[in-house]
């Protein structure tokens, strides 16, 4: 079969518009000015000028998309405003409907698909993220979304304590990679994905299995690498080994080769290891330090990774627990917003529970 016509058309199509969207890679570099036509697992076709081009897909962290479709745009600024529900309904909608026939967004229906499985985890919703996956999956297997549609799936499985169907599915993906040949990205992501979803693994025994993933992902992979050590640098964390964890989440927060989850996630551990270090000592400006260090890394959680919910909230109450220790009373009732924040938009987690006590 010839491809080359729907190809051609996509990217005329994309001519007509003015609008340009941008291509981040994971090397720190970026194609801007650029229009997306059609994305699969292996490939990105763009138009930049005059040119057509392509960029293998697991060279791509993210791409920022200039405009969208009507329902996917109403979506997204229903979603920056925290309707989130809202935001679902209406890419359920798109979805469901029309998205697939215009050719203007050719990326469009598997991006929504997507976006619906990142939302559902936004609102606590593992269930409906693993159906909102499985759909991707099923509706657009040649997507760019599909490895992370399998990862996120084995994500929300885990999370509803489904560690044996979590693996199941990393071997399912495993597989998928093998038949369609697939970059070694993807391999790797689920070596890592092995280990983050095998509740059994400790400690030195956890260490040393991501150590290999990392090592094995290096220079060329260099997201999966950051993923990894951020895994690494939690269980430091979780040993209270402050200084070894702040060491690791230090580096990939200098690093932009890393994706937003990764970013949030070294962001709030940095913050926690910064705020456990100045809990531990009495009064005086190194503590008054660690907790200005503490809360930049926190509030840059809230600010730039808002939809990162795996973070946001824990980042919000160690944000507020810092606020509380100032003397001044607009410190405190920032403190008293950001727990009825917590309260309100992750009612049901550890973290509400918390800010419960602490709220006046």
């Amino acid at each position: 079969m010839n491809h080359a016509t729907p190809t051609i058309l996509s990217l005329s199509l994309l001519a007509a518009s003015s609008a340009a969207d941008t291509i981040h890679l994971t090397n720190g570099k970026s194609i801007d000015d650029c229009k997306i036509g059609q994305e699969t697992y292996t490939q990105i076709e763009y138009r930049e000028g005059g040119k057509t081009g392509k960029v293998d897909t697991d060279r791509v962290l993210r791409i920022e998309f200039s405009a969208l479709p009507a329902l996917v745009d109403r979506a997204e600024t229903a979603a920056r405003d925290e309707q989130v529900y809202d935001a679902i309904a209406d890419l359920e909608e798109y979805v469901a409907g029309a998205g697939g026939r215009d050719r203007r967004y050719p990326w469009a229906p598997a991006h929504a698909m997507f976006r619906l499985v990142e939302l559902k985890f936004m609102v606590g919703d593992a269930s409906g993220a693993e159906a909102a996956a499985e759909q991707l999956i099923e509706k657009a297997p040649d997507s760019r979304y599909v490895p992370l549609a399998y990862l996120a799936q084995a994500q929300a499985q885990f999370d509803q304590g489904g560690g044996d169907k979590a693996q199941a599915t990393v071997r399912s993906f495993e597989a998928a990679i093998q038949k369609a040949s697939m970059s070694q990205r993807w391999k790797l992501e689920c070596d890592l994905a092995r280990v983050l979803f095998d509740s059994s693994l400790k400690g030195s025994a956890r260490r040393d299995k991501l150590a290999e993933v990392s090592a094995s992902a290096g220079r060329a992979y260099p997201t999966v690498r950051n993923r990894a050590d951020v895994a690494e640098a939690e269980t430091w964390l979780e040993a209270r080994e402050f200084e070894k964890a702040e060491l690791i989440f230090e580096k990939i927060v200098d690093d932009p080769k890393a994706d937003a989850g990764t970013l949030a996630a070294a962001y709030t551990g940095h913050g926690d290891c910064l705020f456990q270090r100045a809990f531990a000592l009495g009064d005086g400006t190194e503590k008054d330090g660690l907790y200005r260090k503490a809360l930049l890394s926190f509030m840059r959680v809230v600010v730039v990774y808002g939809d990162q919910v795996r973070y946001v909230p824990k980042a919000m109450l160690l944000a507020a627990r810092i606020f509380d220790q100032a003397d001044d009373e607009v410190s405190k009732e920032r403190a008293q917003r950001l727990y009825r924040t917590v309260m309100r938009l992750y009612e049901g987690s550890s973290w509400a529970q918390e800010a419960r006590g602490f709220k006046k």
